[in-house]
């Protein structure tokens, strides 16, 4: 395994710096396992799995391919089977073309705007003893004002 770990690190032409920095690891250590002088634990082969998608079977025994076969994503197919207009098709392609750092910065909006919204739905939930709660209060309010509301006709109303 410490000789496909080195050719893994050759064929993506990254130094041993590089390559450990992607495993959040340090050079020596890199250079350890290629050289056999440290054992490759799971964690390892793992990350080299995850981060370079690196084929496990051939990481560990050298049989298969190198790298995962993946499947290859379509913009064009997508926008056929979802029906996507050319201003949805221009702003997928627009976005794609972003440089990386403002691309994470919208999504970080774009997420906080889905949370705010999924937090405002989950509160909005109506609670009945609430709105009958509510119906009271707006009962003693109006009879303070001489007005007469019946809570009970309130709740009614909220409820349809």
């Amino acid at each position: 395994m410490n000789n496909r770990i080195k050719a893994l690190r050759k064929n993506l032409n990254l130094n041993q710096g590089e390559f450990a920095d992607k495993l959040k690891l340090s050079r020596s250590h890199i250079s350890s396992l290629e050289n056999g002088v440290r054992e490759i634990t799971e964690r390892i082969v793992f990350d080299i799995c995850r981060e370079f998608n690196v084929n496990e079977e051939w990481l560990r025994t050298g049989e298969g391919e190198m790298f995962v076969q993946s499947n290859t994503f379509s913009l064009d197919e997508k926008a056929k089977q979802h029906n996507l207009t050319e201003l949805e098709i221009d702003i997928m392609r627009g976005y794609m073309e972003l440089p990386t750092d403002t691309r994470n910065n919208l999504m970080g909006l774009l997420g906080a705007i889905y949370n705010k919204h999924s937090e405002t739905a989950i509160s909005t939930e109506v609670d009945p003893t609430e709105v009958e709660v509510e119906a009271f209060r707006q009962e003693i309010k109006a009879e303070k004002k001489g007005k007469t509301l019946l809570a009970l006709d309130e709740r009614d109303r909220e409820s349809s």
